[in-house]
């Protein structure tokens, strides 16, 4: 157990927030989560249970939670934002005047400003300069495994060297190893294009084209995801750690995963907006076109990620997309 306690406040008590929130009251922190819910609220500081998210699972008794976010600013030390890409925007804005340089962020979501493609860290540094050190804590990780104490790795990001070794300290448990890296950039590429890939490759599954398929749009999506990293400034090495590889490997080759589920009914022909309303949340969706855009304007060639992007807005049939990924001009594997 940990030496050092923090405070720490976890923004979002849905699946992932809650199971963050609870590895971090077993590692003894002292932690708040909030949520807009008052009923999960209430569900936890009076049940030990988030039983909207986890029905048949308790939360740890050290775990209270909040309906005010003004009670978690002031309570924080460390702030972990658990709540989708685009919630951040609005989140980003609306915390901007309570925020302090004395409090730490650690940001999860994965995914891009729409507008212009920014990186969710430079969202929070513009919204809100006097903050202290940001962290992105990513990797492959599916919410209830790790509610579940199953065995797990991620890796935290950041440019200051003693905040991310105190957010790996803060998940000091058995259950889950942390690892750091300076690699900001490359951090949050390999997190927003994994879920791509993930919808690329349930659609390859939903066409019934092979396991050989899968393989190579995985191989040659981290390929693009590189490329993508290196041009925002990341190092492309990092794709190949947790954050890239080790999330497609989830997220890719498991029905549990939504951009996969996605994917496959795309694969098997139900219309994409179908599709989005039986899975719910589809964060490859936007970063396809987000990305298909910006590599556009770095003159990149992601050809995976543009196919994606164009089955999704209806100017290219899966198949087609598969075949014209097919007959493209033979080139080396690896840039020189």
């Amino acid at each position: 157990m940990n030496a050092k306690i923090s405070k720490w406040g976890v923004i979002g008590a849905g699946a992932w927030g809650t199971a963050l929130a609870n590895s971090l009251a077993v590692a003894g922190q002292n932690v708040l989560i909030w949520d807009r819910d008052p009923l999960v609220v209430d569900d936890i500081n009076k049940f030990q249970q988030n039983r909207k998210r986890y029905p048949d699972l308790a939360v740890h008794k050290a775990l209270k939670a909040t309906g005010k976010l003004e009670e978690l600013v002031a309570h924080a030390e460390i702030i972990l934002v658990a709540v989708p890409s685009e919630a951040n925007m609005v989140l980003a804005t609306q915390l901007s005047s309570m925020l302090t340089p004395n409090h730490g962020l650690v940001m999860t979501a994965k995914g891009f400003r729409e507008s212009d493609g920014a990186l969710l860290t430079d969202v929070w540094r513009e919204a809100a300069p006097q903050l202290g050190p940001i962290a992105v804590l990513t990797g492959p990780t599916f919410a209830r495994e790790l509610m579940e104490q199953k065995m797990t790795a991620m890796m935290v990001a950041s440019h200051d060297e003693s905040f991310r070794a105190t957010v790996a300290d803060g998940f000091d448990v058995p259950f889950l190893r942390v690892y750091e890296s300076s690699d900001v950039v490359g951090a949050q590429v390999g997190g927003a294009i994994k879920n791509v890939l993930a919808v690329a490759a349930g659609i390859l599954d939903g066409l019934q084209l092979g396991h050989n398929a899968r393989a190579a749009v995985m191989t040659r999506g981290l390929v693009e995801m590189a490329r993508y990293s290196k041009a925002l400034g990341g190092k492309e090495t990092t794709v190949w750690g947790l954050s890239g590889m080790g999330d497609l490997l989830l997220t890719a080759t498991s029905t549990l995963s939504r951009n996969y589920r996605f994917g496959q009914l795309v694969g098997k022909g139900v219309p994409v907006h179908e599709a989005r309303l039986r899975v719910g949340t589809v964060e490859g969706i936007l970063a396809a076109r987000i990305v298909t855009v910006q590599a556009q304007a770095h003159g990149l060639d992601l050809a995976i990620v543009s196919a994606i992007d164009g089955i999704l807005h209806g100017d290219v049939s899966a198949i087609q997309a598969a075949e014209y990924l097919m007959q493209r001009p033979r080139v080396a594997e690896f840039d020189s």
